[in-house]
């Protein structure tokens, strides 16, 4: 029978590294964010999946050496480099350099939902586990990449009520530059997308944010994308899912979901107007395809996710 890899959870991660379990865990809180400093001589972590994101800015000196075990890819990593894990990937990391200094951040899902647009997810490791994990950098990049992590740890031990979006913003930064440095090293990989790709993301991406209930949206199949695109509904399908992992539908889908929960989070809106802004005729359509997507209704969503008075 063949062995199943463990999926380590945030609660065990902290448990693993011998870290006090955040109470905001502990209590069923959505959003979780972390970013901490580490400097070992010999590490190595247990070789498995997470329920979180990592990213990790890593340089050493001296003898010794640094691999990520990802999947099936044992990768020898350059110092100094990025380096970002995808959930369901299962990876290992294993550095022995005599003087090794790392900095990293990690967050679940439910932190950095709905601001990352889908066609950026899909050109990132971090979100696309078909992207190559690891950036080499220059001593110049990577002292300018350890600004974001020191200004977002400084953030995170702050007191200020917002310091929470600013990280958030700082993150994109993270992910962006990683993208970047990424596609000019490596111009012929997947992250320089086909012509297709960039215009199917463009025409998702123009449909949103949903800024009114008495506008719906337009664009909700493959079928209404590829007829704009003058293409064969199956060719669209085919070069998306050669890009992003995940087929055109499933794209759409994830987008009208992430929409879904921020105009529940976000706005007044009742369940009918949200329903009709995203293409559904009747709320009980919206209703069921949500809980489809989200595992919750609505109204369960909405309930746990926002303290604004709204008429259900």
């Amino acid at each position: 029978m063949e062995k199943k890899i463990p999926t380590e959870s945030l609660i065990q991660y902290y448990e693993r590294i011998g870290y006090e379990v955040p109470r905001s865990l502990l209590t069923g809180g959505n959003g979780h964010f972390s970013v901490r400093k580490a400097t070992v001589p010999i590490r190595k972590s247990p070789f498995n999946r997470r329920d979180y994101f990592k990213i990790c800015l890593s340089s050493g000196s001296g003898k010794g050496h640094g691999t990520l075990i990802y999947n099936d890819q044992e990768i020898n990593l350059p110092r100094p480099c990025l380096i970002f894990t995808n959930p369901s990937v299962p990876a290992s990391i294993e550095v022995t350099y005599c003087n090794v200094n790392r900095v990293a951040c990690l967050f679940n899902k439910e932190f950095i939902e709905s601001i990352i647009p889908p066609d950026v997810q899909y050109a990132s490791p971090l979100f696309n586990p078909q992207v190559y994990p690891v950036v080499a950098l220059t001593e110049e990049e990577r002292e300018r990449l350890h600004v974001y992590f020191n200004e977002m740890q400084v953030l995170q031990e702050s007191d200020y009520p917002f310091k929470w979006d600013m990280v958030r913003n700082i993150l994109q930064l993270l992910i962006h530059e990683g993208i970047r440095l990424q596609q000019k090293q490596f111009l012929q990989t997947a992250a320089v997308r086909d012509r297709l790709v960039n215009e199917f993301f463009s025409l998702l991406n123009q449909q949103f944010p949903v800024d009114s209930p008495e506008h719906s949206l337009k664009l909700l199949t493959p079928a209404h994308f590829a007829d704009l695109l003058h293409v064969h509904v199956n060719h669209l399908n085919s070069v998306v899912k050669k890009y992003s992992g995940k087929t055109t539908r499933v794209i759409i889908h994830e987008r009208i979901v992430a929409e879904a929960k921020t105009l529940l989070r976000n706005t007044n809106w009742n369940i009918a107007e949200i329903a009709y802004s995203l293409g559904f005729e009747y709320p009980s359509h919206f209703n069921k395809y949500f809980k489809q997507f989200a595992s919750v209704t609505p109204v369960e969503f909405r309930l746990s996710n926002t303290a604004l008075a709204v008429h259900l």
